[in-house]
């Protein structure tokens, strides 16, 4: 499901009829006459009635079937992120982060003094079992504080970056994370809870980018990336196995290590950090998949999609566009296959030659 918001209200649209139908419909609600305008964020529990609305600073649950407000929450600070799974619901303000009970949106919990977090970076794990909340442990470094949201108690931070973090991400199952910081160029995976690197991977080392958001297949064997560029990359999640090597007696083996571990110890002291990081970047694994977006947007969203035994990338930008690209088990660059236009001003216009419009919670949803 893709969801948009626009001043008036919201519209929700079915990933399977972006890549089934020549044109799109959605269901359109005004809010209007709830008093509802301007909404900037819009999650829905899975496929339930249940909608989560947010205006600057005010967040109201709605029953979408009936169209009745069930609750609203003002808060000091403009909402920033909200996640939701079938236990909790997590409220990202700029400082701080509030955990609510689902049945009944009673606050269990507020964290404050959050180190600050203007993007609202933040995750919550979807599977019904642990209910874990990712966020920035420092505003410096790339630090990742893991929070259980259903015993209430830290539960890890671990280093993921050297620098701030940009986006990060939860795969289905809640045992991986992955993660980019504000630099952009390397995007790595984390096991949960102990924070065990598990796969590293390099976007480019050209420039530094903007990533705008991460996702994992539903099976955890891809992860996509987006950012400020018109270039959206995919990952494979494999180990390569180790290449067989001459077998080194051990005495040599100890030798030399003791001899490499001295040079390094040397070498690091007077190179800068930034030059010891190219033999970092030499051993991580460039994207598996790309697919070329037919101009740079100011922000974005990626998905991994399965339908009818087929894996789809979906990417639906602010400028009111949504992208489809069927994935090759081969990988290389992905074809287009559909692209549509979304949001309020579609409804007036036409189809494209590809059968689309010429002129954003499961895992896949935007």
């Amino acid at each position: 499901m893709i969801a948009v918001g626009h001043k008036e209200g919201y519209m929700f649209y079915k990933t399977s009829d972006v890549l089934e139908k020549s044109r799109l419909s959605c269901g359109i609600q005004n809010l209007n006459n709830l008093g509802l305008q301007n909404c900037t964020i819009i999650e829905r529990l899975f496929s339930s009635s249940l909608m989560i609305v947010v205006s600057q600073k005010n967040l109201r649950v709605l029953n979408v079937a009936t169209n009745n407000i069930i609750c609203d929450h003002q808060f000091n600070k403009p909402v920033i992120t909200v996640r939701l799974n079938k236990q909790r619901v997590i409220v990202c303000l700029e400082d701080s982060i509030h955990i609510y009970n689902i049945n009944d949106m009673k606050m269990m919990h507020s964290i404050v003094d959050t180190p600050l977090n203007k993007l609202g970076v933040v995750d919550l794990t979807s599977n019904s079992g642990d209910a874990y909340i990712a966020f920035p442990g420092n505003t410096k470094t790339g630090s990742v504080h893991l929070f259980d949201a259903i015993n209430l108690v830290s539960v890890n931070t671990f280093v993921a970056h050297e620098g701030a973090l940009a986006c990060l991400q939860f795969n289905q199952k809640g045992d991986m994370i992955a993660t980019a910081s504000t630099k952009g160029t390397v995007i790595r995976v984390y096991s949960v809870p102990d924070g065990h690197l598990l796969f590293e991977f390099r976007r480019g080392v050209s420039r530094c980018v903007t990533i705008y958001s991460l996702c994992f297949s539903s099976d955890s064997k891809y992860l996509a990336s987006s950012s400020n560029t018109e270039t959206v990359h995919v990952f494979k999640l494999e180990k390569t196995e180790d290449v067989s090597k001459p077998e080194v007696p051990n005495d040599m083996m100890e030798t030399a290590a003791g001899w490499l571990s001295a040079f390094n110890k040397t070498v690091s002291a007077y190179l800068p950090y930034q030059f010891m990081q190219v033999s970092e970047l030499m051993t991580t694994e460039r994207s598996f998949a790309t697919a070329k977006l037919p101009c740079v947007t100011e922000s974005n969203r990626v998905a991994l999609v399965s339908h009818k035994s087929h894996q789809y990338l979906m990417v639906a930008t602010n400028d009111g566009y949504v992208y489809a690209y069927q994935m090759n088990p081969e990988g290389g660059e992905l074809d287009l296959v559909k692209q549509h236009h979304i949001g309020p001003e579609s409804e007036s216009l036409h189809s494209s030659p590809l059968g689309n419009v010429t002129n954003t919670r499961s895992h896949n949803d935007f």
